[in-house]
């Protein structure tokens, strides 16, 4: 009997003892997860972890429900290769090497053969990626120090504000919080904003393009990590459920020590009120800093999120009596409020309130039988969606292509590279019948009759502008946004390749009498009020 179990990539070229060694591919056991069972999975790791959960408090906080998203993200690799973990159980060996695998993948073996040698490959270029991460981090972490001096010497109280280091074509800032920032500047309001690092390319252009000082917090958890003595919890795992979060003891600590830094900058730079967006891995060290300063901290919806993916806003299993989610939280529509305060547990009920979009819609409200745009093809915009299986939407992309009534575009995004467009090129041998668009979907998509995809909040939004949302059910997403509902009786998800295009047609013969169009903006846009003048309210 085998002894060493090999999980390697087919395209690696291996040398091994057949007598002693046993290869698994690791191509031959991927399969597509589903996201609720996924989120039922991180409950379950979660429930099981009490002790662990507790032992690590900041001022009454519960700091390792921080990493409730990341663990989740964990649990869609896992049931990604459930079937080799199995499989690797069945051959009961003592020792795994693991090849060139991807490193998600890679961290789900060595977590879950936590009893068992485990050797694994080195990453080539590792020193050096340090490095780089080293001066990168220096570069902004001097850039901040900068900035505090210079809102320290600035009189006045401030509003901290959370973003991402993007900024949208010709603006100044990330496209989703325009509007934001103009109603700030329209109010006299002085904000800093405190920003997530991305790369140190779009550190200088984007420094560039906003001409304005600001605070790269990542940096500072980068070096208390980088200083902190790397160390492990003092107990064993027994299961699966334990080694998981035991994971995440040094990150516990270095949450706890960089968070102690930020509450100081806080009350350094006199922060008052902290709009956090929401609460997340990424924004946990701002969002407890300011909350154990009993500085308000705002959210608001950014995205049509729901319970088995945007975990981070609801985190089901959650049950401490200090809540680590934000003050106030704006949704969009009655419907989300009913939603919110159901199934989110890291807010109270009440922290709910309807506050209207972030980026309200200009003419929303005045509202024309549904047109098609032309009488020749129908104008189909796919939207990409990048953490969709590709492999689960080319076979409804295939039929689109080969209808000829049918005139397909594909709706790329803003600021980076899609890597979904790439991937559908792969795959399908008809990237010259399919043309791109980019830019702003609310005036590129009133060039099209629907819209079509599975997850994306710009699905949705077609209705914003008069046009018909198609979803797909697929085994990953299943009815993401429980369209199904949206009409007694009628089912509006389309659950295979084959009736996508009649499903699109009678759509469109029959909207008229259903309403989709209608009762889709209802149910989650509401009546279009101004979310950034309901943040600045809160104010």
């Amino acid at each position: 009997m085998s002894q060493t179990c090999i999980i390697a990539s087919k395209l690696e070229k291996l040398k091994f003892d057949n007598s002693k060694e046993k290869v698994l591919y690791i191509e031959d056991y991927v399969e597509i997860s589903s996201v609720a069972e996924a989120r039922k999975l991180t409950d379950k790791i979660f429930s099981h972890n009490t002790d662990f959960i507790t032992e690590f408090d900041y001022k009454g906080y519960k700091i390792t429900w921080s990493w409730y998203s990341d663990v989740f993200q964990f649990c869609i690799k896992y049931l990604e290769i459930e079937r080799l973990t199995q499989a690797i159980d069945a051959l009961d060996v003592q020792y795994l090497k693991i090849g060139n695998i991807s490193p998600q993948y890679r961290k789900v073996l060595e977590v879950y053969f936590f009893n068992k040698k485990i050797v694994s490959s080195a990453l080539e270029g590792r020193f050096s990626l340090s490095i780089k991460q080293i001066l990168f981090n220096a570069i902004t972490l001097l850039f901040s120090i900068v900035s505090m001096l210079y809102f320290i010497l600035k009189p006045g109280r401030n509003i901290g504000t959370y973003t991402g280091d993007f900024v949208y074509k010709n603006t100044k800032s990330d496209f989703r919080l325009n509007h934001l920032y103009e109603t700030y500047k329209e109010n006299n309001i002085q904000f800093i904003e405190f920003i997530r690092n991305t790369t140190i390319k779009n550190f200088f252009i984007n420094t560039f393009k906003r001409k304005r000082f600001a605070i790269h917090y990542m940096s500072i958890i980068f070096f208390v990590d980088l200083f902190m003595k790397k160390t492990k919890y003092s107990k064993q795992p027994k299961d699966f459920y334990q080694s998981v979060l035991y994971n995440y003891y040094h990150a516990n600590t270095v949450l706890a020590k960089s968070t102690l830094i930020i509450e100081r900058i806080l009350k350094a730079l006199r922060v008052d009120k902290f709009v956090l967006i929401s609460f997340s891995s990424r924004s946990a060290s701002l969002a407890i800093a300011a909350n154990s300063l009993s500085i308000k901290t705002i959210g608001i919806m950014h995205g049509l999120q729901q319970k088995d993916y945007a975990v981070y806003e609801f985190m089901q299993s959650y049950q401490e009596s200090k809540k680590i989610g934000c003050d106030v939280y704006g949704v969009w529509s009655e419907y989300y409020l009913e939603y919110f305060r159901k199934h989110s547990k890291i807010s109270t009920k009440n922290s709910f309130q309807f506050s209207g979009l972030l980026r309200p819609v200009k003419n929303m409200n005045q509202s024309s039988p549904f047109k098609r745009v032309s009488k020749d093809k129908i104008r189909v915009l796919l939207i990409s969606e990048p953490l969709v299986s590709v492999l689960e939407i080319a076979p409804y992309v295939k039929c689109l292509l080969e209808n000829n009534d049918i005139e397909v575009t594909i709706k790329i995004r803003p600021m980076i590279r899609d890597l979904y467009y790439e991937k559908i090129k792969e795959e399908l041998p008809y990237d010259k019948n399919i043309n791109i668009v980019s830019g702003d979907i609310k005036e590129t998509g009133k060039k099209f009759d629907v819209f079509i995809g599975s997850y994306s909040t710009t699905v949705i939004e077609a209705s914003l502008i008069g046009k018909i949302s198609v979803l797909l059910d697929t085994k990953k997403w299943g009815d993401y946004f429980n369209i199904d509902t949206l009409i007694s009786n009628k089912s509006l998800i389309v659950r295979n390749p084959e009736t996508l295009c009649n499903s699109i047609l009678s759509r469109i013969e029959n909207e008229h009498s259903l309403d989709t169009i209608g009762l889709t903006k209802d149910r989650f846009f509401g009546n279009n009020m101004d979310g950034a003048q309901w943040i600045v309210d809160q104010l």
